[in-house]
Formats: C-alpha cells, structure tokens, sequence
C-alpha cells in the first residue's frame, strides 16, 4: 500500500523532517533516516514509506538532497521551509 493512504502518513512525513531538523547543515543518508525514523515513529516503517515520505517532502520543497562524493552517497538536509513547518 502506497504511504499516500497509508494512516501514519503524516507521522512519517513529520518524523523525517524532524530528524533532519535534529542537526540542520549536516546531511543524512537514507539508511541513517530509515533508523532513526523507525525509533522515532515507535512502529515499523518500510523502506518504502520511508522514501514515499521522503519524496513528499522533497516535492514540497521542505527537505533536499546533495551528492556526497566522499561517501560516495545522497545526503539529505533540511530546508528553512521544512524548519518552519516544524514549528507548526
């Protein structure tokens, strides 16, 4: 089932951005999002909602990506908007 009508949609979205905002200017890869997202959701959360929820957020212009040529990986960072909508 797609996250898009998954019911803890919303709460992974929220808990990706909050991780992000945990350490905002340091970048985290996906397998590092996908742990600490599951711990802070409290339940399981497929690889795939996790990239769903990533990707809603990336759309929405809250989080973005940088290539890592050292770790040769994606990092994801934390916009200003995706700060603000924290504080909502």
């Amino acid at each position: 089932m797609p996250i898009k009508s998954s019911p803890w949609a919303a709460i992974i979205r929220r808990k990706v951005r909050e991780v992000l905002n945990m350490a905002p200017g340091f970048g985290q890869t996906e397998a590092q999002l996908h742990e600490y997202v599951g711990d802070l959701c409290g339940f399981p959360v497929s690889l795939q909602e996790l990239r769903d929820a990533r990707e809603w957020n990336h759309e929405h212009g809250f989080i973005r990506s940088e290539d890592d040529d050292a770790t040769d990986s994606i990092l994801w960072y934390i916009t200003k908007s995706g700060q603000a909508q924290q504080k909502i």
